[in-house]
């Protein structure tokens, strides 16, 4: 409920503030200004478009930058627990996210960098503890400079989630899914949204289970929850 409550003040603040970025802090502080890029682990925004400030996602809850919104989830790493952002792609009953495919834009000259850290996260592979991004990223660079898509950045993941039923799970999905995923990610889909004959009907009868279809399936069930 308190995560919820604090999600709607995001989408209200994001509603008043269209034309301006923000970060929301665990402590419920709001900064405004000019987000530069995110790498999912940290986010880089430019504070009242004076001091740069970089920010890991274990200190923020949500951020709202180019018309998305962005919310800090936590992933079990081996024996490890880290924060790391995902996109909101749908959020109600159900919620669908993504990771990754995004670009750090970088800037021209250096300011007050209140933390810069160096970052270069490995590769790997399997659950959620494999999710990584190949090479370093480094900041530099003009904000009105063409953004430049990191060596070896990831391909868009995607996680689905239906609270009070167990952990966020990763679901296969691509822009055109593979084969031989596909019946892993009809019976995610039933498990999530099989509880509604019509949208049961539906994924049962999807022979493509694309990235776009599952989408329009999970925003269909949440419309039979309000």
């Amino acid at each position: 409920m308190k995560f919820f409550s604090s999600f709607i003040l995001f989408l209200l603040l994001g509603g008043k503030l269209i034309a301006q970025d923000f970060i929301v802090k665990n402590n419920d502080e709001v900064i405004r200004g000019t987000i530069k890029g995110t790498d999912y682990f940290s986010v880089f925004i430019s504070a009242n478009d004076e001091a740069d400030v970089i920010l890991p996602a274990k200190d923020v809850k949500n951020f709202f930058w180019n018309g998305n919104s962005y919310v800090s989830k936590g992933f079990a790493n081996k024996k490890d627990f880290e924060y790391r952002f995902v996109k909101v792609i749908e959020m109600g009953a159900v919620n669908l996210y993504s990771f990754g495919g995004e670009t750090l834009v970088p800037i021209q000259k250096e300011k007050k960098v209140k933390f810069r850290p160096s970052i270069g996260i490995g590769t790997g592979t399997g659950g959620f503890g494999g999710m990584g991004m190949g090479g370093g990223i480094s900041i530099g660079g003009g904000r009105n400079s063409a953004p430049e898509r990191p060596a070896g950045a990831p391909v868009i993941r995607y996680f689905i989630e239906k609270p009070g039923t167990g952990p966020l799970q990763e679901i296969p999905i691509k822009g055109i899914t593979e084969d031989s995923r596909k019946p892993e990610v009809k019976t995610i889909l039933l498990q999530k949204l099989g509880d509604k004959p019509e949208l049961k009907a539906k994924v049962e009868a999807n022979a493509d289970l694309n990235s776009r279809d599952v989408i329009e399936l999970v925003k269909a069930y949440n419309e039979t929850k309000k």
